[in-house]
């Protein structure tokens, strides 16, 4: 893999000599609580005809910025097309108020899932349309940043188009067990790195770690032992859990919901997935093959794209650019339905 191309880092904006630079402002803005959130609007030189606006939504606890600065480089890109674009942090998050209460990351990631930064995103679309005037809204973001503009958009009409990255469809929490609801896939990728291991004498800690009880056993257990018991004629299923309490299974009930009201209601959905990612894995075993015929009926409305081989952060510059040349496609069909809608929606009023 080739590594980044050289640039120059200045606060948390990325100069990069090749692309003509937009318009920067720090900004801060009041949620629904009052506490105050701060973030960067990037302005083009000439906007866009639908008029619309990006937003960027923090993934996990990684702000504003994103892993590797992606999020400076989409803003970029997406500024060179004509978008403003606002990337911000969520409440207890970066530089914005208030705390996270959360004392494991498993819980702070399953309180995203279910909507913890919904109120804050239509904060942030409320300032925008006082402070510019705009009430047509692309959100996007990367994991925990894509399924809340995807929770966000069920509640707020504002938002036209969600761009997801490596969007989770699963609940994480200290109280789930993952391993128990692991796609076929994942124990098969699972069974094949600890099959590797076995053959690697470079890979002598991880049986340090297997002999001084450090290791994952169950997910061992499982992903090398589950061929063996489909293989034998006296395998037996194994028995439900006795806890009425347990799920029955990991997947986010108010995803498939969230997806299909945007989509009944005329609205946008493109998801770039990493090819080598378990979030790809669990998208299209526990939402596409269950949802696959209605998802069909809407194929003007939905778009995906895997960027091979990617991992979960698009980290080399060769996935990023892979990512971002399918958003911008998708950018360009978007601004004809975008601008097409206004038209039927002004003749209908």
């Amino acid at each position: 893999m080739v590594s980044r191309s050289p640039s120059v880092i200045r606060g948390d904006v990325r100069v990069d000599p090749n692309i003509i630079r937009s318009e920067v402002s720090p900004v801060t803005f009041l949620n629904k609580a009052g506490q105050r959130l701060f973030g960067m609007v990037h302005q083009p030189a000439v906007p866009c005809a639908s008029g619309a606006a990006i937003i960027l939504l923090s993934p996990g606890v990684k702000m504003r910025v994103a892993p590797h600065q992606l999020y400076v480089n989409m803003a970029e890109r997406f500024v060179s097309r004509g978008y403003p674009v606002l990337r911000f942090d969520f409440y207890g998050l970066g530089d914005s108020e208030g705390e996270a209460q959360e004392e494991y990351l498993a819980d702070l990631y399953g309180a995203v899932q279910v909507g913890r930064y919904m109120d804050d995103t239509i904060s942030a679309m409320d300032w925008m349309q006082q402070t510019y005037g705009i009430d047509k809204f692309i959100v996007s973001g990367l994991c925990g940043g894509a399924i809340t503009g995807l929770l966000t958009a069920s509640r707020d009409q504002r938002i036209k188009c969600l761009l997801g990255l490596a969007i989770p469809v699963i609940l994480d929490g200290t109280n789930i067990d993952f391993t128990k609801y692991m796609t076929e896939q994942q124990l098969k990728e699972t069974r094949d790195g600890y099959l590797r291991k076995l053959r690697d004498p470079s890979a002598w800690r991880s049986w340090v770690r297997f002999l001084t009880f450090q290791s994952h056993y169950s997910l061992i257990f499982r992903s090398l032992l589950k061929p063996l018991l489909e293989k034998s004629p006296k395998a037996k299923p194994a028995p439900s859990s006795s806890d009425p309490n347990e799920p029955k299974d990991n997947t986010n009930p108010y995803f498939a919901p969230a997806f299909f009201s945007m989509l009944s209601s005329g609205r946008f959905i493109y998801l770039v997935f990493a090819g080598s990612d378990r979030l790809l894995w669990e998208y299209e075993k526990k939402f596409v093959d269950r949802h696959r015929e209605r998802l069909e009926s809407y194929p003007a409305q939905y778009g995906m794209h895997v960027t091979k081989d990617a991992n979960h952060i698009f980290s080399f510059r060769e996935w990023e650019e892979d990512m971002l040349n399918q958003c911008c496609r998708w950018l360009v069909e978007l601004e004809d339905k975008l601008k097409d809608s206004a038209v039927v929606s002004g003749i209908r009023s």
